[in-house]
């Protein structure tokens, strides 16, 4: 039997990223018992006829309700050595988004992503992990009076452009759309840097297909001059894309960009024909080892 892709958040596929790859992002919630759950969606990620009368909004659920249905437990999953020894020893990396709630939940937001990032600052202190290790980031413009009221010093990044809360997914980005139109990756990088953002979480819109000459500005790109203005433009400075979708995978590491991937599958080949190296970060190749990657070719060391 083949590899079957793991849930998304869940313990089995954190576990698996992290010891495969070069880290992991997840996401936040509060449960209505004030604990820590990771889950992407507001809504319960059941059928609906489960429900059984409760509320479908993950966040007036006790942290106990969804681990018997299988989410996962942010104290557990740091209390497992498998997850928690390659994030502190091995130089393995996490990004940590902080949701924000619906509006049907809570009207103020902002109060319960401080009580998020304070509770994993805690946690992450307490477990030892590098203050590189970790970096929290949100569709939240005033993540910076987040950090600063939560008392946390960890590193932390603001995702732009800000999608609203509520819709559609096509209404979303439609809502979003004005911000990115404003925003050059240019000017995009020199908000972030300004802000004091160890790094720029970046979408992949900025170099795919026609939606790159979507905003003021010059577009970069992945080959010829809008690989040069790229690479330009960031300097040393890292930039996360996402979603880092396989076609674009080779080419966003060569321009020296990480891929946050929902794309799993190990031993695999990507669309451009090379075979896929898992962790260029922690464990880089020489340039002769990645260009015979695109012949076929694993290094054996």
């Amino acid at each position: 039997m083949g590899w079957c892709q793991p849930p998304e958040n869940t313990h089995e596929s954190l576990v698996e990223a992290m010891n495969r790859f070069d880290g992991v992002e997840f996401d936040f919630r509060l449960t209505a018992d004030n604990q820590l759950i990771i889950h992407h969606d507001h809504t319960v990620s059941i059928p609906s006829e489960k429900l059984e009368g409760r509320s479908k909004y993950v966040e007036d659920w006790t942290l106990d309700e969804l681990t018997e249905i299988g989410f996962c437990s942010f104290e557990n999953l740091l209390a497992d050595k498998k997850f928690s020894t390659p994030w502190r020893e091995h130089s393995k990396a996490a990004c940590l988004e902080i949701k924000r709630s619906h509006p049907a939940v809570t009207k103020n937001t902002h109060s319960r992503m401080v009580e998020i990032m304070k509770k994993v600052t805690e946690m992450i202190d307490e477990a030892e992990i590098p203050e590189t290790n970790a970096v929290f980031y949100a569709f939240y413009r005033p993540m910076g009076k987040v950090a600063a009221d939560s008392k946390s010093t960890r590193p932390w990044s603001t995702l732009l452009p800000v999608v609203p809360r509520t819709g559609s997914h096509n209404s979303k980005r439609l809502r979003a759309f004005p911000e990115f139109f404003t925003h050059s990756f240019g000017r995009l990088l020199r908000k972030q840097k300004a802000a004091g953002s160890p790094m720029m979480p970046c979408a992949v819109d900025y170099f795919e297909g026609f939606k790159r000459f979507l905003h003021l500005g010059l577009p970069v790109g992945l080959k010829g001059k809008g690989k040069h203005r790229l690479q330009r433009i960031k300097g040393n400075y890292p930039v996360y894309v996402w979603p880092g979708h396989p076609h674009l995978e080779r080419a966003l590491i060569e321009a020296g960009c990480s891929v946050l991937t929902d794309f799993g599958e190990p031993n695999a080949t990507l669309p451009c024909g090379s075979l896929r190296w898992e962790r260029p970060a922690t464990m880089p190749l020489s340039d002769e080892q990645w260009q015979g990657l695109a012949k076929g070719i694993m290094p054996e060391d």
